[in-house]
């Protein structure tokens, strides 16, 4: 038998072995759109006919995160100071993305109707920055996520409202490796108690 063949073998089968196994799930932090029933909402004014209420529109910009978790790999805590990429599934977009239109859409659901925007069509007033420090991913299910925000009015005078907090989703018992459906429920949960701290701030203009 030709040498060469013989070498080439086993890689071939190591290779072949890698590829299989079940394909990798995509994931996201948001619901699915329940359906319009023929609703139209119609579009915002152009700037400059913006009305008076767009000073209470508060735009939600781009979640900064830290650069090791801006990708689309769901990373696990394995130990004090390792990560470790699910082998079974994926974000369907980049973390930061993710969690910004997950944010948006959760103070949506908590705050008056048209009061959250994530562009700058309707000229808001005020922007949401939100800084993630922290968002820890174990495999028994647990969530961490450490973040500080500030809302800032747009234009002189230009004023903050600032806060920060850890929110923590624990699992119901002690289980390991609970599947990532669970894991992406369980940051869910953690971003909508964010998204409690900064309606509950934003409680009082209401």
């Amino acid at each position: 038998m030709n040498r060469c063949a013989v070498f080439g073998l086993p890689l071939l089968l190591s290779v072949t072995g890698c590829t299989s196994g079940p394909p990798v799930r995509i994931y996201v932090l948001n619901p699915p759109l329940e359906p319009a029933l023929g609703r139209v909402t119609p579009a915002p004014p152009p700037p400059a006919a913006a009305t008076p209420g767009s000073a209470a529109q508060l735009q939600v910009l781009r979640v900064h995160v830290p650069d090791y978790l801006d990708t689309t790999d769901i990373l696990l805590r394995d130990g004090r100071n390792e990560v470790k990429p699910s082998t079974t599934g994926r974000w369907g977009e980049r973390l930061s993305e993710g969690l910004t239109h997950a944010v948006a859409a959760d103070l949506v659901a908590r705050m008056p109707p048209d009061s959250v925007v994530l562009d700058a069509s309707s000229d808001p007033r005020r922007q949401l920055l939100i800084d993630v420090n922290a968002l820890d991913l174990w495999p028994d299910g647990r969530c961490v996520l450490a973040a500080s925000w500030s809302i800032v009015e747009r234009g002189p005078p230009r004023s903050a409202a600032t806060g920060s907090g850890n929110f923590d989703t624990s699992p119901a018992g002690r289980e390991i490796g609970v599947g990532d459906a669970r894991l992406i429920e369980a940051v869910a949960r953690t971003v909508g108690k964010l998204a409690d701290a900064i309606a509950l701030q934003e409680s009082p203009r209401r």
